[in-house]
C-alpha cells in the first residue's frame, strides 16, 4: 500500500508540473497536444480494455495516463522543466491552505442548504 501512495504523490507532482508547463510559452507544441491527448484519454469512454471488465478496466487508465504524463515531463526543454517544477513547488507549499478554504466554502453551503430546507419545511 505505500508503494501505492508513494507513486500517487510521484503521479501527481509529475500532473502539477506539467500543467504548469502547459501554460508555458516555451513548451512544444507537440508536448502539449499529447498532454491534452492523455488527459481526454482518461475521460474518454472509449479505451483500450472496457471499463466494464471489472479491474482491467481501471487499470489500463491507471497505467497508460501517468505513464505518458511521466514520459512527457521528462521531454520538456530543461528551462521549462526547471520552470515547471520551481512553480509547482510553491503551489504545493499552499495546498492545506486551500484545502482548508474549500472545506469552510463547502460546510458554507451545506449550512445555507441545511437553513433552506429548514424553513422550507418549518
Amino acid at each position: 500500500m505505500r508503494r501505492i501512495l508513494t507513486f500517487l504523490k510521484i503521479f501527481r507532482y509529475d500532473l502539477l508540473v506539467m500543467l504548469v508547463a502547459l501554460r508555458h510559452r516555451d513548451t512544444p507544441k507537440q508536448i502539449k497536444g499529447l498532454l491534452i491527448v492523455a488527459i481526454l484519454y482518461l475521460v474518454s469512454p472509449i479505451d483500450l480494455i472496457p471499463d466494464t471488465i471489472p479491474v482491467l478496466g481501471i487499470m489500463d487508465d491507471a497505467v497508460i495516463v501517468p505513464a505518458a504524463v511521466c514520459g512527457l515531463t521528462h521531454l520538456l526543454p530543461g528551462h521549462v522543466r526547471y520552470y515547471a517544477e520551481h512553480r509547482a513547488d510553491q503551489i504545493i507549499r499552499y495546498v492545506p491552505v486551500m484545502m482548508l478554504i474549500a472545506s469552510l466554502v463547502v460546510l458554507a453551503w451545506l449550512g445555507l442548504l441545511a437553513y433552506g430546507l429548514f424553513k422550507l419545511f418549518f
